[in-house]
């Protein structure tokens, strides 16, 4: 139900199908005359692919019944289940930069800060030696004076590196804030608002990572919006566009202390984390509720345009779980609950 439901597994390149997979893009970007960019190649190929059904699904629409694939359905595709990943490098890239150059003008500051501990033992030791000596008024003088101006010259020199340090914090303070921001962009979805696959991913392997570290019971609801391919498929994509916003607006009132992603199309996950070990039987049923008895409201009209229900699986997070059991656990009751009818709610509870 989504394009990598296995958590950050590797998938397994089928070399020897590539050259068709390729051969079959190239055929849909003549068919459909869109424009050859690597992205839109990249999407042609996944679909070929066949291994993101999100994308598979749209496109299988829009070739089958449409007949038509623009070069903004490609690039929004592209958008949402493929872009994320080479950002996500390139802010990955940034901020360990950021890192090493902090690390390196501390190193430099370091380094020039011993210099001068050690040019001052030195001369300690020549003081030393010139009072055991006999040596002329003046020689001796220039001797101190020599010492003192190179010792000047020194800690003007790491005065000048302490400020430049300084000026260099602030603009890494500011590089990092850009880096946080972007982050944050990285990780949203740019039509509902609410977090995307990159953020879904984080979200489970944070929870993961930190399972030891909290008494707290950690849930994964996985929400299918049901028949939406009927609306999109009879009320056009912009009506799909607006009842995918209303769902992720409500999705995030309700779930007050909970993180939302989008994960798929019409895919959401919410993340809960509750001392109560059934909560997310209590947060399940809540949204089904509230979504089965709220009509939805035209914007442009401020018409209702009838109600939406939806099906949601949800698991909670075990001390054997990876992040692909974790998530095929939730997955499988989501598709239970669609198999039992839909608009109701299957939920993992705790056996006390």
């Amino acid at each position: 139900m989504s394009c990598a439901p296995k958590i950050r597994d590797k998938k397994t390149i089928d070399v020897a199908n590539a050259a068709e997979y390729a051969r079959q893009a190239l055929g849909y970007i003549g068919k459909f005359q869109t424009p050859p960019t690597p992205n839109v190649y990249e999407v042609w190929y996944r679909y070929a692919e066949g291994n993101c059904p999100p994308i598979n699904e749209q496109l299988s629409y829009a070739i089958h019944d449409a007949k038509s694939a623009d070069y903004e359905l490609l690039n929004q595709l592209h958008e949402q289940f493929l872009a994320w990943n080479d950002r996500a490098a390139i802010t990955g890239d940034l901020g360990e930069q950021l890192s090493l150059t902090i690390e390196d003008v501390e190193s430099i500051l370091s380094e020039q800060r011993s210099t001068h501990d050690d040019f001052q033992d030195a001369t300690g030791k020549m003081s030393d030696r010139v009072e055991t000596q006999q040596l002329a008024p003046e020689t001796l003088k220039m001797c101190i004076d020599s010492i003192l101006a190179s010792n000047r010259a020194i800690q003007s020199q790491i005065d000048k590196m302490a400020i430049g340090l300084d000026e260099s914090r602030s603009q890494i303070r500011y590089l990092r804030d850009r880096y946080l921001e972007s982050q944050k962009q990285i990780m949203k979805d740019p039509l509902t608002g609410v977090g995307n696959r990159l953020f879904f991913e984080t979200m489970v392997n944070d929870a993961i990572n930190h399972r030891q570290q909290s008494n707290r019971h950690s849930i994964l609801l996985l929400i299918d919006l049901d028949k939406f391919k009927y609306v999109n498929d009879t009320f056009g994509h912009s009506t799909g566009d607006q009842v995918l916003k209303f769902v992720s607006t409500h999705l995030e009132r309700l779930a007050v202390d909970a993180s939302v992603a989008r994960y798929g199309g019409d895919e959401f996950a919410v993340f809960l984390s509750t001392e109560q070990p059934n909560g997310g039987v209590e947060q399940a049923e809540t949204i089904c509720e509230f979504f089965a008895s709220n009509e939805m409201e035209k914007r442009e009209t401020g018409a209702y345009s009838g109600k939406l229900t939806i099906s949601v699986g949800g698991s909670m997070l075990r001390e054997s779980d990876t992040g692909s059991t974790w998530f095929e656990r939730a997955d499988r009751l989501l598709y239970s609950a669609k198999n039992s009818g839909r608009n109701r709610a299957m939920v993992e509870r705790k056996i006390k």
